[in-house]
């Protein structure tokens, strides 16, 4: 599995305000949007394999019951 650093990924940064300490986290929002869109896409390409490995399992059994009988 491919390791990830989201917070740099994210453009995650931190602004300590020494003053009032009134820190402030920030990301950027596209790369979020980003990261969303390829995890979607990725759970979609398992959904298609699924689909696809299931009915590979369909026809496999099929072929075999046929033959039993």
């Amino acid at each position: 599995m491919t390791e990830r650093n989201f917070k740099k990924e994210l453009s995650y940064s931190v602004y300590y305000d020494m003053e009032n300490g009134n820190d402030t986290e920030t990301i950027d929002y596209d790369c979020l949007i980003h990261i969303m869109t390829e995890m979607m896409t990725r759970i979609e390409q398992l959904e298609k394999w699924k689909e696809k490995a299931q009915k590979s399992a369909r026809i496999v059994k099929q072929t075999l019951d046929a033959k039993n009988d």
